[in-house]
């Protein structure tokens, strides 16, 4: 028991019925000093100020009342950074007042000078003095001295204009918020629980030793897998040079993935990494990859996959203690080997929200792997390559981008990140790079759906990949329908459990129609989801038109294996679209076709590349977060758009089956637990909002209230073919 005298931060009611407390000033230094040790050298000082400080507003009486039992509302963020613009200087100052003052609301735009105290803003909240009660009783906790002269000259680092300046402290702010925010979490959740948590734990050098064993079992004996292996060995020998990016340009079928792994494991090995975290552009490749390293890992790594269509709950094999830390691993990443999206990376490092900027400091001192790296989105490239660059330069990260069609990735870093950045080529030589070519490539001009059929037929087995739903459903119904056993439809009008159970369906097929001459031909009509990670083999491949890095990873379907001497894949456009205006990706596709009898070649990607970033070349800073305020005392960290996806879809859950049925009952009933709500995610597929709109309008979909949308008529939906926008029964 404390008494009456002494100020509290936290009040909890034992299994005894004791009541026990916590003092502000007991909470703060703990908070203080996690976030310390969290934080990178140059900031350790400041993070722990901001510890110090960031519940200052706790000391007024009114909130003492409220924490002994007065049922009350009171701001005890604003006076924390209130104090902070008073004890230090800036830019210290201003630092720690975002930091403070956002720490359970997310982090405040800064706003303008002439901001009245009815602003949200920083600058509205920090006039507030007046309104808020007596805190000096804060001084109890000492703060450190600051050298803020050697913090402007650690911030100016790497910056040579005004709009560096801006981005750099806004990512600075962030980290900074994300090493409080997380202590404060971390010493609250202890102090109520009373249980530390548990880390994920993985022991890199004996995945090393069991990855070296599967490469061991390898046999090199045909000039592909000699090939493969020269190439990965020259990533294994420049990955011990010092830099801060490494590329891994390497052609389909080389080995990437273990690759990677292998480059990662030995990385922070030797430089002592405190996580390896492979970022993934698709959900598909992230439950590929993290089987496979969990075949070959086994238990010398625990990792953990953030994933929306992934629930730990699934997995049969876990203890209920393992669920719990695995869960608490989502929430700040404290997990030696993590897998997640790119968008979940991405989308982190450029929010103000606590919840999700609690894991942005376990990205620093860490090893990060890019997989997929050319699909970085065109319209957030700047901040996303700022985001690497910071990571690496200012927070000890190391970075690998890897990709069988790499851009000039070197040049983009230099001219929208950090000029200085120091970038090794893992695969230099390029000369093998030819025993990977497992197909050609043909034009066919615009062509009617009925000689596209007749093309078609003719192979054993085809992938035909569309740019859009609607033509890969009007394909599908073309080439027969339902009415074939081997045409398979793959889209996102499908659900993600669909998806994966066709797929599994289409690989079972492939591998028949091989071993059975007599059998059907296996016809798969796809959207460009299929394009990367889905590993399936093909005779031969249709793309439509479209950018040439999508015509070559649709290349990487076509004859994977080498079971044929050599694929096909053609290159195709609808009749009906000929003399439409086409994209930039796919008219900077179409002069490398004209121009390049090898268009799988090292040049002709490059200037494909060149080509669309030059016509792209303001698309390519749309983003960055120094077009949006004058300074750094009006970053609007709140209303800062940064979401890499903005779709014009809508995600409709579909009651296919019982658990199905059973989650969409619980969203009807108003549960809308993140755990309902996730793991409804596998049974959900995505429409355009003209054609929800019109499903809205036939009655067929409902979201009681609730915002997420539930298909209501399964006569509206088809396990092969996806949602549809008329159901049986549908009459005008």
């Amino acid at each position: 028991m404390t008494d009456d005298s002494e100020f509290l931060a936290h009040v909890k009611q034992s299994k005894q019925g004791i009541e026990e407390t916590q003092s502000i000033k007991q909470h703060s230094l703990q908070t203080a000093e996690i976030a310390e040790s969290f934080a990178v050298k140059s900031l350790k000082d400041i993070v722990y100020d901001c510890g110090c400080l960031h519940d200052a507003g706790k000391y007024q009486e009114s909130f003492q009342k409220r924490i002994r039992g007065l049922n009350i509302h009171v701001d005890h963020s604003t006076a924390g950074a209130i104090e902070a613009g008073k004890d230090f200087d800036a830019p210290s100052s201003l630092l720690m007042e975002y930091v403070i003052a956002g720490h359970h609301g997310g982090i405040p735009d800064g706003g303008q000078k002439g901001d009245t105290k009815d602003d949200v803003t920083l600058s509205g909240r920090l006039k507030h003095s007046e309104d808020l009660e007596d805190w000096s009783a804060c001084h109890e906790v000492t703060s450190r001295n600051i050298d803020n002269q050697k913090l402007v000259a650690w911030l100016a680092k790497d910056c040579s204009s005004r709009e560096e300046a801006i981005d750099k402290f806004a990512f600075v702010v962030r980290y900074c918020y994300s090493c409080m925010v997380d202590a404060d979490s971390l010493d609250t959740e202890f102090f109520f629980t009373g249980k530390k948590r548990t880390a994920l734990k993985s022991e890199y050098q004996l995945c090393l030793d069991r990855l070296d064993q599967r490469f061991k079992d390898f046999n090199c004996v045909s000039e592909l897998q000699k090939a493969r292996s020269r190439v990965q060995k020259q990533a294994y020998a420049n990955i011990e040079k010092d830099a801060d990016v490494y590329f891994m340009n390497m052609p389909t079928g080389s080995g990437k993935t273990l690759c990677s792994a292998r480059c990662a494991l030995l990385k922070a090995l030797a430089e002592g990494k405190k996580h390896i975290i492979y970022v993934i552009p698709y959900n598909s490749i992230i439950s590929q990859t993290a089987e496979q390293f969990e075949k070959i890992f086994g238990d010398a790594a625990q990792i953990l996959r953030h994933q929306s269509t992934y629930s730990i709950d699934d997995n049969e094999n876990a203890s209920e203690e393992y669920k719990v830390h695995f869960t608490q691993a989502t929430e700040n990443w404290d997990a030696d080997l993590i897998i997640t999206t790119a968008v979940q990376f991405f989308e982190t490092a450029s929010s103000n929200k606590r919840s999700k900027l609690r894991k942005m400091h376990n990205m620093a001192d860490s090893v990060l792997i890019f997989d997929e790296a050319h699909l970085m989105p065109m319209e957030f490239l700047q901040p996303c390559l700022e985001t690497v660059s910071y990571l690496t330069r200012c927070c000890n990260a190391k970075a690998i981008f890897m990709t069988a069609t790499m851009p000039d990735y070197e040049k983009l870093f230099r001219q929208l990140a950090c000029r200085d950045i120091q970038i090794v080529d893992l695969v230099p030589d390029h000369s093998d790079f030819k025993y990977f070519r497992r197909c050609g490539f043909t034009e066919m001009g615009y062509v009617s759906i009925d000689a596209l059929t007749e093309s078609v037929f003719e192979n054993r087995s085809s992938l035909i990949v569309v740019n859009s739903r609607k033509k890969a459903k009007r394909l599908y119904e073309a080439f027969g329908g339902r009415e074939r056993t081997n045409l398979f439809h793959l889209s996102t009008y499908m659900t993600k459990y669909d998806l994966q159970t066709t797929i599994k369906q289409i690989n079972t097929a492939l591998i028949e129609s091989r071993e059975k001459e007599d059998m059907e031909p296996v016809i798969v009509v796809s959207t460009s989801l299929i394009e990367a990670g889905v590993d399936l083999d093909f005779q031969a491949a249709y793309r439509e038109y479209t950018g040439l890095d999508s015509i070559l990873q649709t290349g990487g379907r076509c004859n994977r294996e080498g079971f044929s001497s050599k694929g096909t894949v053609h290159i195709f456009g609808f009749e009906d679209d000929e003399n439409r205006a086409v994209d930039i990706r796919t008219a900077a596709m179409k002069k490398i076709l004209s121009s390049y009898e090898d268009i799988q070649s090292t040049k002709a990607v490059e200037e494909y590349y060149h080509l669309v970033y030059e016509l792209n070349n303001d698309r390519l800073t749309e983003n960055a977060m120094y077009k949006f305020c004058n300074g750094i005392t009006d970053i609007p960290f709140a209303s800062y758009d940064g979401r890499l996806i903005k779709s014009s879809d809508v995600s409709i859950a579909v009651p296919q089956n019982a658990e199905a049925e059973e989650l969409c009952n619980q969203i009807r009933q108003g549960n809308l637990s993140h755990e309902t709500t996730r793991k409804l995610q596998k049974y959900s597929c995505s429409v355009h909002i003209k054609e929800f709109e019109d499903l809205k309008n036939q009655g067929t979909v409902n979201d009681y209230g609730t915002g997420i949308w539930l298909l209501e008529n399964l006569d509206y939906y088809d396990a092969k073919e996806g949602i549809k926008m008329e159901g049986v029964d549908y009459f005008i």
